[in-house]
């Protein structure tokens, strides 16, 4: 990768941005196709930061939540069952 130092600057892009399809100035698109900052610069509009501030991660659920959940879970399953067992003619 190409040395910030020598990266185009902002109007160099807004020149290759401008140019008609292969009609850019030949030395900045040669550098374009060699320098990976510039590449992402020309398409994003900005540097990728790398390990920027993250979010926190989601919390998890409160123990009585997670029993509710349970619960629900365990009662929808018990229906399930009960009502495949009434068409089965197990139960009458």
């Amino acid at each position: 990768m190409t040395p910030p130092a020598e990266c185009l600057s902002d109007s160099e892009l807004a020149q290759l941005r401008a140019a008609a399809p292969g009609r850019a100035p030949e030395a900045l698109a040669h550098h374009l196709a060699s320098c990976d900052r510039c590449q992402a610069r020309a398409l994003f509009g900005a540097e990728r930061v790398v390990g920027g501030p993250r979010k926190a991660p989601p919390q998890p659920p409160s123990v009585g939540r997670a029993l509710l959940l349970a619960g629900v879970v365990l009662a929808a399953m018990g229906a399930f069952f009960w009502t495949l067992l009434q068409l089965t003619g197990r139960v009458q």
